[in-house]
This record gives structure tokens, sequence and C-alpha cells, in this order.
């Protein structure tokens, strides 16, 4: 009788062994799953800030100018310069529609000439 209360015993004592173990190994692999999780999330964050600065960098409206002047020979407008666009090179847009390209040109055509 003895026997067999000893052998259950030994063998929940073994189980809840097994089991403890398992819990423990599962915790130090996800402490360490957790730490490279975490370096590489402060990685990421660097190269945030530096995507940031960046950005930054790029959209300088003083860059931006420099930029069009030297690559695509824009130039500033003179005090008084007036620049003509014409109207009939833009695509046309159905009648009725609200678009300002359409609002102007239906503006134009409706003036008359002024001397």
């Amino acid at each position: 009788m003895k026997k067999p209360v000893v052998l259950i015993m030994g063998v929940l004592l073994g189980a809840w062994c097994l089991i403890y173990v398992g819990i423990n190994v599962d915790m130090w692999r996800l402490g360490y799953e957790l730490e490279d999780l975490e370096a590489q999330r402060s990685v990421l964050k660097r190269q945030q800030e530096s995507l940031q600065v960046q950005i930054s960098k790029l959209m300088d409206p003083q860059r931006i100018a420099h930029q069009a002047e030297q690559q695509l020979g824009f130039t500033t407008p003179k005090d008084g310069q007036v620049v003509m666009v014409s109207l009939d090179a833009l695509p046309s847009i159905e009648t009725g529609s609200a678009d300002p390209v359409r609002l102007v040109q239906n503006f134009l055509g409706n003036q008359s000439e002024v001397p």
C-alpha cells in the first residue's frame, strides 16, 4: 500500500520539478528576448531621429531655394516683375467644376478688354 503512494508522490514531485524548471527556462528566454527587442528599439529610435534631422534639412526653405536656383535655373522675381502663365496650356476640365484653373479661365474669358 505504501509503494503506490510513494510512487504517485514521486511522479507528482517530478512533474512539479519539470514544470518549475520549464517555467524558469521560459522566463530566462523571454528576458533575453526582451533585452534584444529593447536594443533593437533603441537602434530604431536613433535611426528615426537621424531621419527626422535629415527631413528637416531637406525641407529647409533656404536649401530648396538654393537648389532651385542652382539645379533648375530658377530666379527670384524682381520687384514689380509679373510672370504670365498661359492657361491654354493647362489641361481642360469639365464645365461647372469649381476648380481654380477653370474659375480663372472663365473669368478671363468673360472679361472685356481693358484699355
